[in-house]
This record gives C-alpha cells, structure tokens and sequence, in this order.
C-alpha cells in the first residue's frame, strides 16, 4: 500500500495512485464542480481498487458530500460503488430525487452502497429526508429511490409540519457541509 501524509489531499493527487482499468470510468470533472478529498493520511491498494483515508476525511463537489474521521472507498474516488465512513459523527448529504442536499445523515457508521442508492446507519443514527421527516435510532437501512426504512430498530420517527420544514430546510441548505460543526 502507498501512503502519503499531508494536512490535505487533493482528488487530483489521490487519483494518480489508482490504477489504470480497462473497466474504469474515463474520470473528467465538470469545470464548475471540481470533487475535492481532503485527509491526513491516504493508503491505496491498487489490485482490490481501494482506498483508506484516515483523519479530517472530507469529500466536497459530488451529489453526495461526506465528513468523517476515516474512510474506505471502493471503487474510483469519482465513482466508487461503496463508501465506508466511521466517526464521531461521520456525515452524510445527499441529493435525492434531484434536491441538492435532500437526505442529511449522521451515526458512528455509515456506509453508502452508491450502486443500490442504500443508506446504512450504525450507532447513534440520525436521518432527515426533505427537512420535514426524521429518523433516530442504533441502526437502520434508508433506501433512496424507494425512500423508505427497510430495515431497522428501534427508530424513531419524527415529522414536522410543513411550515417548520420549510424554514429547517433553509437553514440546513445555507451553511455547506464544509463549514457544519465536526
């Protein structure tokens, strides 16, 4: 495994270390939306296409921004089919049904399978879908595209009413992921 030691990592830098597959995506970035991964210390296992990330892990200009302590991504940084993030909370946003920021999660644990549109949360899970509708429990499984629990226990539910939401909502999409308390 390759190791590099920096207070941040640039994607550009991090992709130079993947390897070169028939299979992989040709990587571009938009212009106006660079992704950016930040961490103090990055390890990548060029055979089984993964990567660790390990302190001040962030990942900022994809539909799918994440804070966390650690990180394991499978697949290629612009498009990995599974992302591992542990922390003290690690987060989550996520554009769902093409709402910036639609889906805010945070738990201990919390494993994003991109390829299913599945949201797993472990250990102290919080979910709020559409700054209306919120979730809390040790563990549950979100589904995206069916936007539904399909697994969990105990959860709690909890649903604010449409003028409350609107006003959560605003507030939520002003401070950007980046600037949000750790």
């Amino acid at each position: 495994m390759k190791q590099l030691r920096a207070g941040t990592v640039l994607c550009s830098l991090l992709l130079l270390l993947l390897p070169a597959s028939s299979q992989a995506a040709k990587f571009t970035l938009p212009a106006e939306r660079p992704i950016v991964v930040r961490a103090d210390v990055v390890a990548n296992d060029p055979e089984q296409n993964v990567t660790r990330l390990r302190g001040n892990f962030s990942i900022e200009g994809s539909d799918w921004p994440m804070q966390a302590d650690q990180a394991t991504v499978y697949g290629p940084l612009e498009n990995p089919t599974r992302v591992l993030v542990t922390g003290n909370p690690a987060r989550i946003w996520v554009k769902n049904n093409g709402i910036e920021r639609d889906v805010a999660a945070q738990a201990n644990e919390i494993e994003y399978a991109r390829n299913l549109e599945v949201l797993r949360l472990r250990g102290n899970a919080q979910l709020v879908q559409g700054g209306r509708r919120s979730l809390a429990g040790e563990y549950f499984e979100y589904d995206l595209k069916a936007d539904k629990v399909s697994q969990g226990g105990p959860v709690r539910i909890s649903i604010l009413p449409a003028k409350a939401a609107a006003n959560a909502t605003q507030d939520a999409a002003a401070v950007p992921p980046e600037q949000q308390p750790r």
